[in-house]
């Protein structure tokens, strides 16, 4: 029989090896999921970040989606020909444009929710209560770091 273990990985597994491979199982299974509702991975961040804090520019959305204003404005489109988001014009601000969720928007992300939770869930089955409040607190933590606005520290220098 063949050994099914999981690849090695290149030497002891360093903690950034090991989150690199755990985002990108976590984004296969998000996939499968959301294709059910239709949906991208991309745009279900999308659209449970307007869920969170309404009213976002497209700039402010972008980073929140994790992805190039360039593209949120792609993806929005997409979700406002699906009359998942409508963007109105912000009063104060002539050029900016606000996102919202529809009622289909709010309805198709209360339906494809589930699907995700269920996922964290079956990820860390298993896991003490205990061992998960302490890598969500490790993973706020670096993600706070990360998310200043000149990143972490310069690169080192080739001295």
């Amino acid at each position: 029989m063949d050994d099914v273990r999981p690849e090695a990985p290149p030497h002891a597994a360093s903690l950034i090896y090991m989150i690199g491979r755990v985002d990108r199982g976590i984004r296969r299974e998000m996939r499968a999921r959301l294709a059910v509702w239709g949906l991208t991975v991309t745009e279900y961040t999308t659209l449970s970040v307007l869920d969170a804090s309404p009213r976002l520019s497209n700039a402010q959305l972008a980073r929140r989606a994790l992805v190039a204003p360039q593209s949120m404005i792609e993806i929005l489109g997409g979700l406002e020909r699906r009359d998942l988001v409508v963007r109105r014009l912000d009063p104060d601000h002539g050029r900016i444009l606000r996102g919202e969720l529809t009622a289909a928007g709010r309805g198709l992300l209360t339906a494809a929710h589930p699907a995700i939770a269920a996922l964290q869930d079956e990820m860390f089955a298993g896991v003490p209560a205990e061992a998960r409040q302490a890598a969500a607190m490790a993973m706020r933590a670096a993600m706070v770091r990360l998310s200043t606005p000149d990143g972490l520290a310069s690169p080192p220098s080739r001295g």
